[in-house]
């Protein structure tokens, strides 16, 4: 039988995005710890805001922070020697990213050029960002602690001049839920290709499965043999990953509900 990888977006998939719970989802998380299926989180969260959740949920499996810049996975998780990999706490890393400080660098001087006005996680504080997303102010400073990915707003200007300046730049300018995100030339499938070429080193039987519900989850859904469009909240679906991602399968429940469905819906397929 092939085994099964599981990798999942958190917000408006694994999270509901009015709370921040995965109550709904716990359940299908212990079934999948029970079989021993790697539940893997992808998100443009930090590595300080992913690492409690994953403890919370007891994963034992790798993580992806910051929107693909960096992968992280318990020491030994992977026998034998992987080039890149440092040791940071506690985990083993491979990052990818481009540095924090060159892109707010890189933001500052395309607005000037531009004369646009940004608002962005290096010139909030954990009061503003708790104010815009509903993070408590202490989840907000987690969220404020990037390394490789700076979320950002557009109030004034020529917005498509800005983000068409950064692109010829070589930055990659996605968006999220609530923010526009840039980062270095990287995204979440690149980490995600990276993680899986590393499974099946181990197991060529593997299907890996991913879920997701945004534009920035476009490329993660792209590498993964069954994709999966969690419905928003607003009983809508994405319409780029649904117009890009080939056979994308979509739920019919919103947020944790429908991630549950289709996690669901994967094992019973699944079952021998």
């Amino acid at each position: 039988m092939p085994h099964l990888i599981i990798i999942t977006a958190l917000d408006g998939t694994l999270l509901d995005t009015r709370d921040y719970s995965c109550e709904a989802c716990l359940a299908v998380v212990r079934r999948l710890k029970s079989r021993n299926i790697p539940l893997i989180l992808c998100s443009s969260k930090t590595r300080a805001e992913i690492i409690p959740l994953w403890q919370d949920l007891n994963l034992f499996a790798p993580f992806i922070a910051e929107n693909g810049a960096l992968i992280c996975f318990p020491p030994h998780y992977f026998p034998g020697a992987i080039w890149g990999v440092t040791h940071e706490r506690d985990f083993d890393v491979l990052e990818v990213g481009t540095p924090i400080t060159r892109l707010r660098r890189v933001l500052d001087e395309a607005a000037r050029v531009c004369h646009v006005t940004i608002a962005s996680f290096g010139t909030m504080d954990a009061t503003e960002i708790s104010g815009l997303t509903g993070l408590t102010p202490e989840q907000a400073a987690l969220a404020k602690e990037r390394e490789y990915d700076e979320p950002f707003l557009l109030t004034e200007g020529d917005h498509e001049q800005f983000l068409k300046l950064l692109r010829d730049k070589g930055f990659k300018i996605t968006r999220g839920d609530w923010f526009f995100h840039i980062t270095g030339n990287h995204n979440k499938g690149t980490a995600v290709e990276m993680l899986l070429d590393l499974y099946r080193q181990l197991d060529s039987m593997i299907i890996s499965v991913g879920l997701g519900n945004s534009t920035n989850d476009l490329e993660f859904l792209s590498q993964v043999d069954l994709p999966f469009l969690v419905r928003n909240a607003d009983g809508t679906y994405n319409a780029e990953v649904t117009g890009k991602v080939s056979a994308i399968r979509r739920t019919q429940s919103a947020g944790p509900d429908g991630w549950r469905e289709a996690i669901e819906k994967v094992l019973m397929e699944m079952a021998p």
